[in-house]
């Protein structure tokens, strides 16, 4: 007679090994007033996510209701966690889609997660990639949860000490180590190894969860397996080189393809191996030690996952790039119709194909998780007018404290463990800015006049990055500064598909473009400002009227060197037909840009006006035809690729 998935899951927590003391701190959320939050960490494969599932069947056997997130599939905005959120309580419901209007507050969330039962749980899964949002759910987030909920955490890093001052004994930490050498042992037998052999293998991984059971399954292909003492992420990649060596050829094909992606869904095998069909690839995948079952199909673990990507990379650069390449191409017809609440999903997995040093940093940092992100208190302002000091004149100075009087509301500080701040930054939108503030700053005063020259659509917004320094290094990008400028790509995120451009400045502007011009960022021309004796210069990026989706996949795209393959060229602002190239002028190539990153859907002529144009349409003009009629000039004998459905709108097809 057959089982339920309860049974299952029974099974896999009663199969973890050990961690009897870290469990019984976890189960204080089910059956005590204290600890209201948990938050366990450890490093790469020492077994967390194995922990919280162990923990989260623990206490539905207490009666407490467990909602789990996995936060790796979660956009990192105030916004993508409500509505992942909001999913997970309608699954566990069993809500039909189309029902009640998705919660979009804090205090809707808390009524929805207290209304499930008497005790609640919430958990959350690779916490370190929520790390933008990090200090809205301190902040925020769990100070509103309603008395019967409580929180568990799990990432890489430990908790910034900004949520020990804030909840004090209401908060237990949790460091995951090694197992001991007796829980080790047990896993081992599990696996197959006893005796001396899982003596030597307990030896040299020290303990190490995955590096303990990628050993006992590379037994197959290495029975003499030694690997010396090291640190245990060289031994974890030592033992993945070897399991690897001893897969048959098709698996490892599908294996070198999955471990492109991010998420190896089932269309995107589909896309890089056309000749494996999805299911067998799936197949193929499922029994390896180090994949699991996730919300968005098989999660390979990432330190195996970038061990097989580098061996790809090294050994055969032309199928790694073809499978990027691919990936690419999927993902962006994918995108075209993703529904707002996949968008940050298809986000991610276009970061993951760019491997820029300075894009990857500036998403997906390797820094340590070390500054609370918070808006800035009036009791900041002394610190934030002593770091302005430091690194500016007098003139400058003055100017920083006329921003903070007019709106402190856009400073944001990177505050220490102790809590006093280390950086600032005033960021806001251009439209919230007084005129009279605008005039005062000949640094602004150069946003506003390019900015009139170079109008945006009415409804996409710009941003005004006017200060962002260091106290131990200015302008430079100090680890407080990176902190800042990560919750920056927080901003980006909340504000698509809106957001347009962003301006900013630099006294040294060279070495500041070094590291940011491949975001896009590039020098306004003209923009010199003098500030007393110094001089600053004008910086701004344009993402397009794509927003930061079509930003990122002309990114990806450059990185991989897609232009020869490309319609359009957005540095050069050409059409590309075979060995060809027309220029454009800068409104047919946005129009051409906006339809054709929406390929294959009817796109309307008001819609083109808005977002393109930037003005509501009037019924008279013809404007849109005017330059459709150009572009189907320079398309020549693909004109066709541009078609007008009457009184719809405009369709376009990518020419053959």
């Amino acid at each position: 007679m057959s089982g339920t998935l309860r049974t299952l899951l029974g099974a896999r927590a009663a199969a973890v090994v050990g961690r009897q003391a870290e469990r019984a701190v976890l189960l204080g959320l089910a059956e005590h007033d204290r600890p209201l939050v948990v938050a366990v960490h450890g490093i790469a494969g020492i077994g967390k996510s194995a922990l919280l599932a162990a923990f989260a069947e623990d206490a539905r056997g207490r009666g407490a209701v467990v909602v789990s997130l996995d936060c790796g599939g979660i956009e990192p905005t105030e916004r993508g966690f409500l509505a992942a959120l909001d999913r997970a309580i309608r699954t566990l419901r069993a809500e039909p889609p189309g029902g009640a209007p998705a919660m979009a507050t804090v205090a809707e969330a808390a009524t929805a997660l207290g209304g499930l039962g008497d005790r609640v749980v919430l958990v959350l899964d690779t916490y370190e990639q929520l790390r933008l949002l990090d200090t809205w759910l301190r902040q925020e987030l769990v100070p509103g949860l309603r008395d019967n909920t409580r929180l568990a955490l799990a990432g890489r890093e430990p908790l910034v000490a900004a949520w020990i001052s804030d909840f004090g004994d209401l908060l237990a930490v949790v460091p995951l180590a090694n197992l001991a050498a007796a829980d080790a042992d047990a896993l081992l037998r599990r696996e197959g190894l006893s005796g001396a052999d899982a003596a030597r293998v307990t030896r040299f991984t020290h303990g190490h969860p995955l590096a303990l059971r990628l050993a006992a399954s590379a037994r197959g292909a290495r029975p003499d397996l030694t690997v010396p003492d090291a640190a245990v992420a060289t031994v974890v990649t030592e033992l993945a080189r070897v399991y690897l060596s001893g897969l048959d050829q098709p698996t490892r094909a599908v294996l070198d393809a999955a471990c492109t992606l991010r998420r190896p869904t089932m269309s995107l095998m589909g896309a890089l191996l056309p000749e494996v069909a999805p299911n067998d690839a799936y197949d193929r995948l499922r029994p390896l030690p180090f994949v699991e079952f996730g919300p968005d199909g098989l999660v390979l673990h990432d330190t195996v996952r970038e061990v097989v990507a580098a061996l790809s990379r090294v050994n055969d650069p032309p199928a790694y790039r073809a499978h990027r390449v691919a990936a690419w191409r999927q993902l962006r017809r994918e995108l075209r119709t993703a529904p707002p609440a996949d968008l940050w999903r298809y986000t991610a997995d276009l970061l993951y194909l760019i491997e820029n040093p300075a894009v990857r940093e500036a998403f997906f940092p390797t820094t340590s998780h070390r500054y609370a992100i918070e808006p800035a208190r009036p009791a900041d302002e002394a610190q934030i007018t002593a770091i302005a000091r430091g690194h500016q004149c007098a003139e400058a100075v003055a100017l920083t404290r006329s921003w903070w009087d007019a709106m402190p509301s856009a400073f944001r500080v990177a505050r220490d463990p102790d809590g006093s701040p280390a950086a600032f930054q005033c960021l806001c939108e251009a439209t919230s800015v007084p005129a009279w503030l605008l005039s005062a700053d000949p640094v602004a005063a150069t946003w506003r006049e390019h900015l009139r020259a170079n109008p945006v659509p009415r409804g996409q917004q710009v941003l005004f990055l006017r200060h962002m320094l260091a106290a131990d290094g200015g302008e430079a990008t100090t680890p407080a500064n990176a902190a800042l400028i990560l919750d920056l790509k927080r901003r980006y995120l909340e504000m698509r598909p809106r957001l347009r451009r962003i301006y900013s400045q630099a006294t040294d502007p060279a070495a500041r473009l070094a590291q940011i011009a491949p975001l896009g960022f590039a020098r306004l021309p003209d923009g010199a400002a003098e500030v007393g004796e110094t001089t600053y210069h004008a910086l701004y990026n344009d993402f397009g009227p794509s927003s930061i989706d079509g930003w990122l996949t002309d990114l990806a795209a450059r990185e991989m060197l897609i232009d020869s393959h490309a319609l359009l060229d957005p540095e050069r602002r050409q059409l590309i037909l075979d060995e060809t190239r027309a220029d454009l002028t800068k409104l047919e190539f946005d129009v051409l840009q906006y339809l054709h990153e929406r390929e294959g859907r009817l796109v309307s002529r008001a819609t083109l006006l808005r977002d393109v144009w930037g003005y509501d349409w009037s019924g008279g003009s013809n404007v849109v035809e005017v330059v459709i009629s150009a572009l189907r000039r320079k398309l020549g004998d693909r004109a066709a690729s541009l078609q007008t459905v009457r009184g719809a709108g405009y369709r376009f097809t990518a020419p053959r």
